[in-house]
């Protein structure tokens, strides 16, 4: 069997070697495939070569490629797979991952993804995306347990889907004996009586959609934990042992460093850069630190097999290898808690119970981070997903299978059988519904016109016949595109449509998605409601979420009703639980957080009760214009003719203006409720909650 190992970059994953190995040793053929000019120049291609491994250069993915680009470059490698001959391709990292599943679609090749970290599963949008494309794999290793329920939970079949960490060469990375702790120690000048805390991690930049503003190896948290170790009398050295990854990462850690030089304990703290052999780090190293927000195992698997405890924040798969027994857990972010962990282990150190946690980390280690015996699981699993694939042609077919796969249609009162509408599961894969005999209904669907307990019926796809015949990705794309026309030109039916009970003869201006909030299907609006643009409904308490950490349940949402005949000014807010009665007005900017008794106008942060409606009305009525029912041209005409003086007219100067009074002088004198400003028009005496700034 021919497999093509593809990844995006060749400074890094050195962990791909052993399975590339391994598979030789199997008797495959194995090409490694690196975009340029990783597959010459780069610690993995060397490696590779040392070992008589061919590696070709790969098309794509192009790094800071435009979208046109990339696409021809998947076309390339489509091509560059064909002429190799492959029969499986095994590809790690995200990007490698999006071009080899489009550049063989539709072709007999085995796609494998082996997923090495979280991190991109953390993005919303790829998160996603990823519940459809996840299908184009035949088969998921997963490193993590977390990957692997991560991917359960976006709808990727258990039967495609196992977990194989890389782990770690258990002869090469092993406890230190005396002799070489006290060597290591006395390389780096290290007392033997000093406490030493290392985290082994490149330092990467912040990125915009994952994490925003913060590195995720959290070195940020880490530097500040430490300083607080010091100033609660810890003592030691910390050894941050990672360059830059790439230029932006080199930028990133030289401004922490610079802004880190303040901080208690800086001069405690060891800058090293990237180096090839970390084990006389881990070998002097008292405790390992992994202070990431997302992660697999990371620098876990390393130091557990030299028998080093890990302080680690509780992300990713990280709590699968630390725990109590083999080190310490905290919160991600917390700095304080990191810093606990730390005053621990300094405390504990050369006890029974220190001894005790490096034995049971190195047991950690040997019972699930073999990587001899792992590679040799992969390769099997490589062969199992090809031989599991059918042997007949597949043109086309991939597509079709990812297709069949995606959730089913949503039709108005139609009942929705779930994700596997159309396809019937047989052992030995997904056959098309086409394939069940006539009268045979496949498990788990339902015969026309019974509708099983429990079953619920979903809201169709608007838009149309047409939209409901498109799959997954392009519907939801097109209910994007025609959410944004309901909201353009029937607001109110978009509104219907997300779950509010709207009454008839309603007028909602300039509304968005987030007006009616997460909970839309709590509100209730009476008759002939209007509704001003940056109106907002907020149906939950989102304060409960600082409760949650010792009350894990906690929650507080509540309905909003509106009666009939009510308004809402401009940017109006309406708190959890608030029932409006009828013939209300709401000022622009008043923040609701109390019911309002009928006939109210309501104005301020929080409302109160500024006058009622019939007041109100006879105000409004002396003041029209009696220009209701004219159109905008004919208003046009009569507001420039009615206000032409004032609009001309320059404002009198207030008594301040003569004494070098400022403007803003003037302007808190007249918020703190001062008689009006000289020159007044004395027919003018009404207040400014006259007019309510609602909109028409």
């Amino acid at each position: 069997m021919k497999i093509a190992t593809l990844v995006k970059t060749g400074d890094g994953p050195v962990w791909i070697i052993p399975h590339v190995l391994a598979a030789r040793a199997a008797g495959d053929d194995v090409v490694v495939l690196l975009p340029a000019p990783h597959h010459w120049d780069s610690r993995v291609a060397r490696e590779l070569a040392g070992h008589g491994v061919p590696v070709v250069e790969s098309p794509a993915p192009r790094r800071g490629a435009s979208l046109p680009a990339q696409i021809a470059a998947v076309g390339r490698l489509r091509a560059t797979l064909r002429e190799l001959g492959v029969d499986v391709v095994h590809y790690h990292l995200y990007a490698s991952a999006l071009v080899a599943r489009f550049a063989t679609v539709g072709t007999p090749i085995t796609r494998v993804h082996m997923v090495a970290g979280p991190l991109y599963l953390d993005n919303t949008l790829i998160r996603w995306a990823e519940r459809v494309l996840c299908h184009l794999d035949h088969l998921l290793i997963a490193t993590t347990g977390d990957i692997r329920n991560r991917y359960a939970a976006l709808g990727l079949p258990a039967s495609r889907l196992c977990t194989l960490p890389y782990g770690v060469d258990l002869g090469r990375f092993s406890p230190p004996t005396p002799e070489r702790r006290r060597a290591a120690r006395a390389d780096l000048g290290i007392g033997p009586d000093e406490f030493v805390a290392v985290c082994v991690a490149y330092f990467y930049p912040p990125k915009r959609m994952v994490h925003p503003g913060r590195g995720v190896k959290g070195h940020e948290v880490l530097l500040e934990a430490w300083a607080r170790f010091v100033e609660r009398g810890g003592r030691g050295t910390l050894i941050l042992l990672g360059g830059g990854y790439g230029e932006a990462g080199t930028r990133y850690r030289d401004r922490l460093r610079a802004a880190s030089a303040s901080l208690t304990g800086a001069d405690r703290v060891r800058w090293v850069d990237s180096v090839l052999d970390v084990r006389p780090y881990y070998a002097a190293a008292d405790v390992n630190v992994v202070s990431s927000w997302s992660e697999g195992y990371a620098s876990g698997m390393e130091a557990s097999a030299c028998g080093v405890p890990t302080v680690a924040t509780a992300v990713g798969g990280l709590p699968e290898v630390v725990d109590t027994e083999t080190g310490w857990l905290v919160d991600p972010g917390d700095a304080t808690a990191l810093a606990g962990a730390l005053l621990a282990a300094a405390a504990g150190r050369g006890t029974a119970d220190a001894r005790r946690r490096a034995e049971a980390a190195r047991r950690r280690a040997e019972q699930m981070l073999d990587r001899h015996l792992l590679s040799q699981d992969t390769v099997a699993a490589l062969h199992d997903a090809a031989a599991s694939r059918p042997a007949r042609s597949r043109a086309g077919q991939s597509m079709n299978t990812l297709t069949a796969r995606l959730p089913a249609p949503r039709v108005p009162g139609r009942l929705v059988r779930g994700r596997r509408g159309g396809v019937h599961e047989s052992p030995t894969g997904a056959v098309p519904s086409s394939a069940v005999p006539s009268g045979a209904v496949p498990s788990g669907a339902v015969p026309s016109g019974a509708v099983p307990s429990g079953a619920r019926r979903e809201r169709g796809v608007p838009g149309g016949p047409l939209l409901r015949l498109l799959p997954g990705l392009p519907r939801r794309m097109a209910w994007i595109a025609y959410r944004g026309y309901l909201l353009r030109v029937d607001p109110v039916r978009f509104a219907r449509r997300i779950g509010v009970r709207v009454g008839d003869g309603c007028r909602l201006i300039e509304i968005t998605p987030a007006t009616f909030g997460t909970e839309p299907y709590l509100i209730r609006l009476g008759h002939r409601v209007g509704i001003a643009g940056g109106v907002r409904f907020i149906t939950h308490d989102g304060a409960v979420t600082r409760l949650r950490r010792a009350h894990p349940d906690a929650d507080v949402v509540a309905p909003i009703v509106v009666g009939d005949d009510v308004i809402f000014g401009l940017n109006a807010v309406i708190m959890p639980g608030v029932t409006i009665g009828a013939d209300v007005i709401v000022a622009a900017g008043a923040v609701v957080m109390r019911d309002i008794p009928p006939g109210s106008v309501v104005a301020g942060a929080p409302a109160r009760v500024i006058s009622d409606v019939e007041q109100w009305e006879r105000r409004a009525l002396a003041r029209s214009v009696g220009t209701g029912r004219m159109s905008p041209r004919r208003k046009r005409e009569v507001f420039l003719a009615r206000f032409a003086a004032q609009l001309d007219a320059q404002p009198e100067a207030g008594p301040g203006a003569e004494s070098g009074a400022s403007a803003s002088d003037s302007a808190s004198t007249s918020a703190s409720g001062s008689p009006a400003t000289a020159g007044a028009p004395a027919d003018r005496g009404d207040s400014p909650s006259d007019i309510l700034s609602v909109a028409k």
